[in-house]
């Protein structure tokens, strides 16, 4: 069930999908490796099915399980306190905007609040038992290596167009794409969820979309936290 504009989506009613050996996520095809426009999807889709795109592909970010006791106590204790320092954030929302740019053409990463909304979903009891906090963490170290080896400086102090040309370069890569699929999967949750998960402020990407939200609107007592 997805945490909708009072919507419910269930993800039996989503077409089957091939998944990896021992996981169930299904196989993520990323929009970097697949071509796609992101744009021209985002516009040509309603906001319903990009809902239940949500719902079957969130990418799987390979992390590695361990049956180490000491191990698991270790993880236990980063995800507790996981946070962003401020070099993360600066490189992430950098991506985010070379992903969904300021173009003119329907809202930006930076008008869903897409960095804010990341923050905030990575504190989500699922998504740190995944790992996606640390995966994407540990993502920004390699494209501050890559960026400083072909551009020669962090990928913050990039041009545009050398920012583009070394997310290119990681999207070659399957821990490179399955990185930038992740924030791409995160950003269209912001875009498309309810404005009280911190992103989509003021329903701008449903307003873009055209699209009706469901009713109620979630609040304190209904948000979808309250029934993990």
């Amino acid at each position: 069930m997805l945490k909708g504009g009072g919507q419910t989506i269930r993800k039996q009613n989503i077409q089957p999908m091939d998944h990896k050996k021992g996981s169930n996520k299904p196989t993520f095809v990323g929009a970097l490796a697949s071509g796609l426009n992101r744009r021209a999807f985002l516009k040509q889709s309603s906001a319903a099915v990009m809902l239940a795109t949500i719902a079957a592909c969130k990418p799987n970010n390979e992390k590695i399980q361990s049956n180490d006791a000491e191990s698991s106590k270790k993880q236990s204790s980063l995800s507790q306190n996981f946070a962003l320092d401020q070099h993360q954030k600066d490189s992430i929302s950098a991506v985010q905007m070379q992903l969904l740019p300021e173009d003119g053409d329907g809202p930006s990463a930076k008008d869903i609040n897409g960095l804010a909304y990341l923050q905030w979903t990575l504190t989500d009891p699922d998504n740190l038992s995944d790992g996606d906090g640390e995966f994407i963490v540990k993502g920004v170290g390699w494209l501050d290596s890559l960026s400083e080896q072909t551009q020669g400086d962090q990928f913050v102090a990039l041009t545009n167009q050398q920012q583009d040309k070394v997310l290119k370069q990681i999207s070659q890569s399957s821990a490179g794409e399955n990185w930038l699929s992740i924030l791409i999967y995160y950003l269209m949750e912001a875009l498309l969820f309810d404005p009280y998960y911190g992103g989509n402020p003021n329903g701008i990407g449903w307003k873009w979309l055209k699209h009706q939200p469901g009713f109620p609107a979630p609040d304190e007592k209904t948000n979808y936290r309250n029934f993990l």
